[in-house]
């Protein structure tokens, strides 16, 4: 059993903390949370008063309050031994994420990062282990959501990475925009050091909502529909549906995961490591977006 304690939005007013209770192979030895707020299925005797004792009392630290996914408190707790698993709103450096991951190498522990999205049932499906040279392309709608530009990148990033299965070579960013601050439409192209070739188009003035990733290796294409929860196969135009659905609590079927992952001594689902690729490769992409923003586009030309 695996001595664990969790640290809380501080504001949270109904966070789902009895569902986790029903985890098996943990031990829930301590609660911390900031906010005022009391929540009446707290068991009163494991809550602490204190952030800095919980790293002290557990084996594994369950940090969902993105306000301690400071490096300073993380490498406090990994040195005490701690397994982590993090909230998915990390403000770490690149240099503080490869400090976390050598700690955790040299002190035997692993961290995973929350993703509800790669918990879906196609993800699994996803991966490449053959390092076969593929074509991808990934493709989704999003309404006027520039706020969560960042989110829908990083998730299709992930899905490309594991799709190519190799380490990338080059990126190219190309964006279509009426005004310089948002674009109607995104594409990236990447160039991978196996030989495979991805792009991912994201159009922000689309009224219909459409997520799709297709993967092209050896002749066969797999096309995954995330809207319609389907999984085509071309030239046998086979179509089925995914029996299992998507879970309706993915922080309990990831903590799960993890914990199983831990008594099994193997790497996280969605470890610091594959996090920290993804946050290079967005740094890229942010740098190219900056470039591309200042230069005339086609629309001011016209005007």
């Amino acid at each position: 059993m695996l001595s664990t304690a969790i640290i809380l939005p501080g504001e949270e007013e109904t966070f789902p903390f009895d569902s986790l209770r029903t985890i098996s192979g943990v031990e829930w030895d301590g609660i911390f949370y900031s906010g005022k707020r009391q929540h009446p299925s707290f068991d009163r005797s494991l809550i602490f008063s204190s952030p800095e004792i919980i790293p002290l009392i557990c084996d594994l630290l369950i940090v969902i309050d993105p306000l301690f996914c400071t490096f300073d408190y993380l490498s406090f707790a990994i040195r005490n031994g701690c397994h982590l698993f993090l909230s998915d709103k990390l403000k770490l450096t690149t240099d503080e994420r490869k400090q976390l991951v050598l700690l955790a190498n040299e002190g035997g522990t692993y961290i995973q990062i929350q993703n509800d999205f790669l918990f879906h049932p196609f993800q699994k499906k996803i991966r490449n282990n053959s390092n076969q040279t593929t074509f991808i392309e990934a493709f989704q709608t999003a309404p006027e959501k520039y706020d969560q530009m960042d989110e829908l990148l990083s998730n299709n990033l992930l899905m490309i990475l594991r799709a190519a299965g190799s380490m990338v070579h080059k990126v190219d960013v190309f964006r279509c925009a009426n005004q310089l601050q948002n674009p109607d439409v995104l594409k990236i192209h990447i160039t991978f050091k196996n030989g495979s070739d991805a792009e991912l188009t994201l159009k922000f003035n689309e009224s219909d909502e459409v997520h799709l990733l297709s993967v092209d290796a050896a002749g066969e294409v797999t096309i995954f529909d995330f809207v319609r929860n389907k999984i085509s196969h071309l030239p046998k135009n086979e179509l089925r549906k995914i029996l299992k659905g998507v879970s309706s609590n993915p922080l309990q079927l990831q903590i799960s995961e993890f914990i199983e992952n831990i008594a099994q001594k193997n790497n996280p689902g969605y470890s610091l490591s594959d996090e920290m690729v993804v946050f290079l490769l967005m740094d890229t992409i942010r740098e190219k977006l900056k470039t591309t923003s200042q230069s005339p586009s086609i629309h001011q030309h016209n005007q």
